[in-house]
C-alpha cells in the first residue's frame, strides 16, 4: 500500500505504509509463521558468532544487502558483509543472543524490531556484555527462507 505526503514546500514523500502479514491478499504466510522463520534465522545467526563464522552469518543476507553499522559507513552486498562480520568477530564479538520484539510486513518483505545481547571478549581482555537494538528489513528469497536485507542497529544505555 502506498500513500503520499507532501510537504507545505510542495515536496512529496513516498510513504509505506504496512499491511500485517496476515492481512496481505493472497498470501497464506502468517506473521506468526513468519516470526518463527525470523527467531529461527536468528537462532543460526547466534550459532555462527560462536563459531566464528563471518561466511555463515553472511549467508543469512540477501545477495544485495545493506548493513548499518552505528558510526561506519554503509556496507552493501553478502561480500562487503562477510567481511565486515569477519573484522568484528577478531575485535572479539563471541556470542549474539537476538531477542525479537515484533514482526510486521507484507507480501514478500516484514519488518523486525528487536534486541541483541553480545558478548565482546577483546583479545587480552575480560569478556564484557553490550546490549543494542535493531530493526532488520527481511526479505523472502525465491527459495522461500527470509533474509535479512537491511540491517541497523544501535547500543542501548548501560544499566
Amino acid at each position: 500500500m502506498k500513500s503520499y505526503v507532501c510537504l507545505a514546500a510542495g515536496f512529496c514523500l513516498l510513504a509505506l505504509s504496512f499491511v500485517p502479514l496476515n492481512g496481505a491478499p493472497g498470501k497464506s504466510e502468517d506473521v506468526a509463521q513468519v516470526r518463527a522463520a525470523i527467531e529461527a534465522a536468528n537462532l543460526k545467526f547466534g550459532e555462527a558468532v560462536r563459531k566464528g563464522d563471518a561466511a555463515a552469518i553472511a549467508a543469512l543476507y540477501s545477495e544485495d544487502a545493506t548493513v548499518l553499522p552505528p558510526d561506519s559507513d554503509m556496507i552493501q552486498g553478502r561480500q562487503r558483509i562477510e567481511a565486515s562480520w569477519k573484522g568484528s568477530l577478531q575485535m572479539g564479538i563471541k556470542d549474539a543472543v537476538l531477542t525479537t520484539v515484533n514482526v510486521s510486513g507484507a507480501g514478500d518483505y516484514a519488518y523486525e524490531v528487536g534486541k541483541v545481547l553480545l558478548t565482546i571478549q577483546p583479545p587480552g581482555q575480560a569478556a564484557m556484555q553490550q546490549t543494542a537494538k535493531y530493526v532488520v528489513v527481511w526479505k523472502k528469497a525465491a527459495s522461500g527462507t527470509w533474509q535479512l536485507h537491511v540491517d541497523i542497529w544501535n547500543s542501548l544505555p548501560a544499566k
